[in-house]
């Protein structure tokens, strides 16, 4: 098995097992509804991606998944990572975040600058931890990413 597959797998046995610690508020936008908002926003991009990839929410996940979006990263282990890095650097990232990130800087030692990149990107962004993500679904992502100095 390569290494994708291992980190992969691992994030995909965590889920159910974080959900057992994780009490996010309860996310007030039903799937179906992202595709009502304009084009453009958040809800609407975020719909898109979930969709273009035949993906609805995963519960619990819903912020993640804007997180996505927002900061403009895909659904591949590496793109995992770099969100996660980017986390690191914006000093938003969960224990299970974190332990992912250690967990993929071992394993791909070759990805290093790659997230390097990342972690830098998330400090120079405006610190996330503190916006409710669900107040930023009706807005403009361009517009949200400029006012958050996402690059």
């Amino acid at each position: 098995m390569n290494r994708h597959k291992v980190i992969a797998k691992l994030i995909q046995l965590s889920v159910p097992v974080l959900n057992l610690f994780r009490t996010p508020d309860a996310w007030p936008y039903p799937f179906e509804n992202l595709a009502q908002f304009e084009d453009e926003t958040l809800g609407r991009e975020l719909y898109n991606f979930l969709s273009s990839r035949n993906l609805g929410y995963l519960s619990k996940y819903e912020e993640h998944d804007s997180y996505h979006v927002l900061l403009g990263y895909g659904t591949t282990v590496t793109e995992e990572l770099k969100l996660q890095a980017f986390m690191w650097g914006n000093k938003n990232s969960t224990f299970a975040g974190k332990v992912l990130f250690i967990l993929g800087w071992i394993v791909f030692p070759s990805k290093h600058s790659l997230f390097r990149k990342e972690i830098i990107r998330g400090k120079s962004a405006t610190p996330l931890s503190n916006i409710p993500v669900a107040s930023m679904i009706p807005k403009n992502l361009s517009e949200l990413r400029r006012d958050f100095c996402i690059s």
